[in-house]
């Protein structure tokens, strides 16, 4: 055998779930159904529960076992009872227990004997077009699936699901803009093996476009399009961002000219040897956020944002951005900056109109004529002056959130943030052992599964 064969079949061995896994989640489901059945009695209504999700097509991972139980209603009473009536018989199904959360429109979450259950209401249609939300199709997609898996195909789907997992890029929450469940279930029906795809994948360049019928694809186009076979008009992998792409075609590559298993379980980074800026002389801002309790995916979802337009801030004042990390958990939420400097140069220079667009010209003299330490003059065709910057630390750039692009969440937390520069930023950092974790992979930047 082969060395890539001996890894991939070392892995499947180790991913697939044991009988007892698969049992326990077999009768906590069908709990759960039992009491939605009997909740929709209670609220008046006729509901079916539906059990969707890896669990449902046979594709998780060993030891990750959940459970998405959709509580079906008739379509005729309109998306607005998703809401109300919808939440209710969750509400009475979790025994009080669960959590609202959020996708396009509420949802429970709770657990019971150690498994996550999510309980999500949805419409009953009978058609994919005919749904009124993006959680309507659902079935449709577990029927595709299971109609095209058998058990060899799911352990390849078990493969690349682990692969993903081990290179960073699985999932399409906000957390990771990366591959689906979905997706690693249909690029495995298209492929028919996990180093199909892998192979595949290394020769992926944008646009790509994977398709599993003969249908035209009626979306439109991106870096990657997965036609989902039940809605010709639907990219399945619209939340793969273009990094989490990219990431995949390079593993893909590293993986078949350099086989091991670090790309399933990639080394963790010793944190407790970490030290910042031992190689490279690094200026570092850390912003933490104190926010209300927040759903997992809208609290990354506004962090992720949130960092972007700091970074922006930043770089468009001057300071040089080098790298942007942001982490979010319960109640808190950081945003890491690495920047070329954390002072500027007291004084700046001013780059105007050109000398012909008169009136715009006129403006920029008028403004800064009388406050210039030199100039104006012209340079190539532009009027340029040199005036005394207002504010030259970072820290002063950062006080006010007025002209910072911020989501909700954390504009509202703004204020009250407390800012960490260098050794006091890693020494915060420390204080949570997940968060520091999550710096330090990203400090280090390199990926573990990565070698020459």
């Amino acid at each position: 055998m082969s060395e890539i064969g001996e890894i991939l079949e070392r892995i499947k061995k180790e991913v697939t779930p044991s009988k007892e896994e698969v049992n326990k989640l077999s009768e906590i489901a069908e709990k759960v159904k039992k009491r939605v059945e009997e909740a929709s009695k209670i609220v008046g209504v006729e509901a079916e529960p539906l059990v969707v999700g890896s669990f449902a097509k046979g594709t998780f991972l060993k030891g990750e076992g959940d459970l998405d139980i959709f509580v079906l209603l008739p379509k005729h009473l309109g998306r607005g009872v998703l809401n109300t009536l919808g939440l209710k018989i969750a509400e009475i199904a979790s025994h009080g227990k669960g959590v609202k959360a959020y996708a396009e429109h509420p949802y429970l979450r709770f657990y019971e004997d150690g498994i996550k259950i999510d309980l999500v209401p949805a419409l009953k249609v009978e058609k994919p077009d005919e749904g009124l939300t993006a959680v309507d199709r659902t079935p449709f997609h577990l029927q595709f699936v299971n109609s095209k898996l058998d058990d060899t195909l799911r352990a390849e789907v078990r493969l690349l699901k682990k692969f993903m997992k081990g290179v960073g890029v699985y999932g399409a929450e906000a957390r990771t803009l990366g591959f689906s469940g979905y997706v690693c279930e249909l690029l495995t029906i298209k492929h028919r093996s996990f180093l199909k795809v892998v192979e595949e994948g290394a020769r992926w360049h944008p646009p790509t476009l994977v398709k599993l019928t003969q249908e035209e694809y009626k979306g439109e186009m991106s870096h990657l399009v997965v036609v989902d076979p039940t809605d010709s008009s639907r990219n399945a992998a619209a939340a793969v961002s273009r990094e989490s792409y990219a990431k995949f075609i390079a593993a893909c590559q590293s993986f078949l000219e350099r086989p091991s298993l670090e790309f399933f379980y990639p080394k963790e980074v010793e944190v407790s040897a970490f030290e910042y800026g031992e190689k490279h002389s690094r200026n570092l801002v850390l912003l933490v956020f104190e926010t209300s309790p927040l759903v997992e995916e809208v609290a990354w979802s506004e962090i992720r944002s949130s960092a972007k337009g700091l970074g922006e801030h930043l770089e468009k004042a001057g300071f040089g951005v080098l790298g942007v990390w942001f982490y979010a958990k319960d109640t808190h939420a950081y945003v890491a900056l690495e920047l070329t400097r954390i002072e500027l140069e007291p004084n700046e220079k001013r780059i105007g109109p050109p000398v012909y667009l008169r009136e715009h010209a006129k403006r920029f003299l008028q403004k800064n004529f009388k406050k210039a330490i030199r100039g104006p003059w012209i340079e190539g065709e532009k009027w340029v002056v040199e005036t005394k910057r207002k504010k030259t630390s970072v820290l002063e750039y950062l006080e006010n959130d007025s002209s910072i692009d911020l989501a909700p969440d954390i504009r509202r937390a703004y204020k009250s943030k407390r800012v960490f520069v260098n050794e006091h930023a890693i020494a915060e950092l420390k204080k949570s052992v997940e968060a520091f974790k999550e710096f330090a992979k990203f400090y280090h930047r390199r990926p573990t599964w990565l070698s020459f």
